[in-house]
């Protein structure tokens, strides 16, 4: 994380996977999907020291016998970009019926990658769509309340972003 965040929550959901999203414009219905990951999927919530409003980041990080990997760098897999407000969130985070569709960074040099998010536990997958849902409606309450604007339009990076 950057040097300007803390980090103020975050939730585990440890029945997850990311898979390959197969194109729309070339796929034949009938191609696979590759499981690329298996392991914890962390929504974290993000604060500024500077900042009250909320920002969120989504962490894949490998597990290891059932337990999150110990040493930080081992773990890591991939993460989102930071979601700054209602805008952020509807593009880095789609439902596509029973999974999601997410944007993810690659840790080499930041391109984005579309995946689908599977959390195979029912109850995991619960919660992660009611949390999905109470961070949609805090960034559609700051929307209204900053005059209908997208609550990304009106703040600027982070410090250390």
């Amino acid at each position: 994380m950057s040097h300007g965040l803390i980090v103020r929550s975050n939730e585990a959901f440890t029945t997850s996977a990311l898979y390959n999203v197969l194109p729309r414009g070339v796929s034949k219905g009938w191609e696979p999907q590759v499981r690329i990951f298996e392991g914890s999927t962390r929504v974290c919530e993000l604060m500024s020291k500077t900042d009250d409003l909320p920002w969120y980041r989504v962490v894949f990080e490998w597990v290891d016998g059932g337990d999150v990997a110990t040493t930080t760098d081992k773990r890591f897999f991939a993460q989102t970009v930071m979601m700054k407000g209602t805008r952020d969130l509807n593009k880095t985070i789609q439902s596509s019926g029973e999974f999601f569709e997410v944007l993810v960074q690659s840790s080499n040099d930041g391109t984005l990658v579309a995946l689908e998010l599977r959390i195979t536990d029912p109850q995991e997958d619960q919660n992660f769509r009611d949390l999905l849902f109470r961070i949609r409606e805090e960034y559609e309450m700051i929307d209204e309340m900053l005059g209908g604007t997208d609550s990304s339009d009106e703040y600027g990076d982070f410090v250390g972003n």
